[in-house]
């Protein structure tokens, strides 16, 4: 909603009524006044060049005339004007500090014209009102500033939407419109291309194109052929193999988030495709991956957290020692008894032996399942 007031009327003084009768015969120049204050913020603010003449001049006529009117009359005088005239300056790339300059440039124009129009009696009155004007250049530059920002975020979510819908079309199957795409977004028809899927505060790389979604940020990074790949910053990524034409983004995309699902949630990491064979086999078939881990972890899964948890450790440090008991309890700080013990406990909950390679595979992939997806106790 439109804030209805900038200035409110004036409380009554002594000074009140002689400063209303000089700023009503300012009034009567307005439009003289209005050419010169036109001429002189032109000339003061460079940044205004981009402002046809003719939009300056109005602005500078409708705003003196508003200011004397709310001050000849004492009524309200209502920001729709200023708040306009910023969001128009704000779309043709006014930078806001030029804009907030050249009305106090129009505010010290305004005083002197005070000046110059009261005689000796009525400079007192001026001394007296003074505080009048700054006050109304503070909120009106509070509006300002406050119309300025809605433009730009404005601006910024239409040139998204834009990035978005021309991201979108990178995914599609019409050549003509996936080359038009590339272009509009600075891509390149052929070169070298990896695609990237990211979780949704990671930071992308410069240069990125990106598109952010609810869940997750997707980006292509066109690279020269000698460059290497840049470092990622903290979050969990995902990234496909090289690819050398822009076509073949959406295929880079699913491959891209297949590696990215192969890093798992709450943890931090970059995964290349390829990397992690059986994490990317895992999340290419989510549900098989969750049925496999309900149906042989299902009883250990339903344990007490820390008993659950105890075991879960356990069976990974295991898998990833090779099979060495002497390294598990090194890497658990417990006795090698108590690993052989707690490897006991995991084959009498699942039916499979740690030392038999068919149920050693089938243990470790439902093992990597609960790791990669992240689930919590079910049904058995």
């Amino acid at each position: 909603m439109e804030e209805p007031v900038v200035l409110p009327a004036p409380s009554p003084s002594a000074a009140e009524p002689r400063f209303a009768a000089l700023s009503a015969r300012l009034l009567e120049k307005a439009d003289g006044l209005a050419e010169e204050l036109a001429r002189r913020v032109r000339a003061a603010e460079a940044e205004l060049a981009v402002v046809p003449p003719e939009d300056l001049a109005a602005v500078c006529a409708e705003q003196l005339r508003m200011t004397l009117t709310h001050l000849a009359s004492g009524s309200a005088m209502s920001t729709a004007t200023t708040k306009a005239n910023a969001r128009r300056r704000a779309h043709r790339g006014v930078p806001l500090a030029a804009l907030l300059h050249s009305y106090r440039v129009g505010t010290q124009f305004l005083w002197e014209s005070f000046v110059a129009e009261a005689d000796a009696a009525e400079h007192a009155v001026l001394v007296e009102s003074a505080s009048r004007l700054w006050l109304g250049l503070e909120r009106l530059s509070e509006a300002i500033r406050t119309a300025y920002r809605e433009a730009e975020a404005e601006r910024d979510l239409r040139a998204r939407l834009d990035r978005d819908l021309l991201f979108d079309a990178l995914l599609g199957t019409d050549p003509v419109r996936i080359r038009d795409s590339a272009d509009a977004l600075g891509l390149p028809a052929r070169g070298r291309f990896h695609a990237i899927a990211a979780e949704v505060t990671a930071e992308l790389p410069h240069g990125a194109v990106w598109r952010h979604l609810p869940t997750e940020r997707l980006a292509v990074l066109s690279l020269p052929d000698a460059t290497p790949f840049p470092p990622l910053q903290s979050g969990r990524f995902g990234v496909s193999p090289a690819y050398d034409q822009i076509s073949q983004t959406a295929s880079a995309l699913r491959l891209a988030r297949l590696a990215l699902a192969a890093v798992p949630p709450g943890t931090e990491g970059v995964s290349h495709y390829g990397d992690h064979p059986v994490a990317t086999l895992i999340a290419s078939s989510p549900e098989t991956a969750d049925d496999l881990a309900r149906r042989i972890l299902g009883r250990l899964l339903a344990l007490p957290a820390d008993d659950r948890d105890t075991l879960l450790a356990t069976a990974h440090a295991w898998f990833a020692t090779g099979g060495s008991t002497g390294r598990t309890a090194e890497i658990l700080f417990c006795h090698r008894n108590t690993v052989r013990y707690r490897l006991g406990r995991l084959q009498a909950l699942t039916g499979r032996s740690a030392h038999h390679p068919r149920e050693a595979a089938e243990l470790f992939l439902a093992l990597e399942a609960v790791r990669v997806r992240a689930f919590g106790p079910g049904p058995a």
